[in-house]
């Protein structure tokens, strides 16, 4: 299994800004503001040759708006049986996304996760939890990391000894920290302890199942909205 260097930017997460400048010209009588119209002297003073103009995006830059949803399908079965932390697998959009500036994602486009935990149960009173973070969406052979929350995904179960499915329990955001923490305890040796744990925290789904394994299966479809805009270049 290959492995992935956990982000520290906050990744969409299943337990299962950009600033940009527009300079004033000309003296304070001549200036414009965005709709055309004369600025005021205070205004003016306010917008000076070099200063940052946070009140519209740079529309040369494509991207995709915060607030969309990506959906993905997860091209391979994972599980806490045959995973383990550090692991990595890939998924797969759905259908074509686009945005602003000609931002396009196009489906089939990949995208990037890595297991965070697999804590494999061993026995009836011990739970199996397992965390995938979506990292990032690769555009032009390049990954883009994603900052955004997980809305849905289908999960399941498998028992140890038939196999059989059934429906895992799912928790979400901070819950899902709450999870991670409980089966962790106070076990700072795991890598979700350091920089994920803040990410499954605010963006997490926790799945868990008692005296089993918890499983994403392949074909699975994991729906994440982004918290912030995302870049895809000029």
């Amino acid at each position: 299994m290959s492995h992935l260097k956990p982000s520290g930017r906050k990744a969409a997460t299943l337990a299962l800004l950009a600033t940009f400048g527009l300079a004033a010209c000309g003296d304070a009588e001549s200036r414009e503001d965005l709709e055309g119209q004369p600025l005021s002297e205070d205004r003016a003073e306010e917008v000076r040759p070099g200063d940052e103009w946070n009140g519209s995006p740079d529309p040369g830059v494509a991207m995709i708006p915060a607030g969309t949803s990506l959906i993905f399908e997860v091209a391979e079965t994972v599980s806490t049986a045959d995973h383990d932390e550090g692991d990595t697998f890939t998924l797969r959009l759905v259908s074509d996304v686009t945005g602003t500036d000609g931002a396009y994602l196009p489906e089939g486009t990949e995208a990037h996760g890595v297991v965070a935990l697999a804590h494999e149960s061993t026995g009836a009173e011990d739970e199996a939890a397992l965390v995938v973070v979506v990292e990032s969406v690769e555009v032009n052979g390049t990954p883009v990391e994603l900052d955004a929350v997980v809305e849905s995904a289908t999960t399941e179960t498998a028992t140890r000894d038939s196999g059989a499915r059934s429906a895992a329990k799912v928790a979400t955001g901070a819950a899902a920290g709450a999870v991670i923490g409980q089966i962790l305890g106070g076990d700072t040796r795991s890598t979700i302890q350091g920089a994920i744990a803040g990410g499954v925290a605010g963006a997490g789904v926790a799945i868990t199942t008692r005296d089993g394994h918890a499983v994403l299966p392949e074909g699975s479809r994991v729906t994440v909205r982004l918290e912030e805009p995302l870049p895809l270049g000029h």
